[in-house]
């Protein structure tokens, strides 16, 4: 049941795309801080969803990168403590 809503979403936001698209085609003045172009306003929405799905996936890469780094650490701290406490219970016992 959640698959048929799903699909049906998805289905849904791809036909108000292509309305979108169909119904926005005309030529949109951009500004650049370097140039001046003239593209359609779809084109121009797509091309910004996509600069910012790649600024977000770089984002997240970094952030992943640092958080398994941690984790590889932590990993190793706990294989540290975990060997002395193996050979602090492997030593006799002495008495003061």
């Amino acid at each position: 049941m959640l698959r048929l809503i799903r699909n049906l979403i998805v289905i849904l936001a791809v036909f108000i795309g292509l309305a979108f698209g169909f119904f926005n085609y005309g030529a949109t003045p951009v500004d650049l801080l370097w140039t001046k172009t003239e593209a359609p306003l779809s084109v121009l929405l797509g091309l910004s969803f996509l600069l910012g799905l790649i600024i977000a996936f770089v984002l997240c890469g970094l952030r992943m990168a640092r958080l398994r780094a941690r984790l590889s650490s932590t990993r190793r701290q706990l294989k540290d403590a975990e060997a002395e406490i193996s050979n602090l219970r492997s030593m006799p016992i002495h008495d003061a």
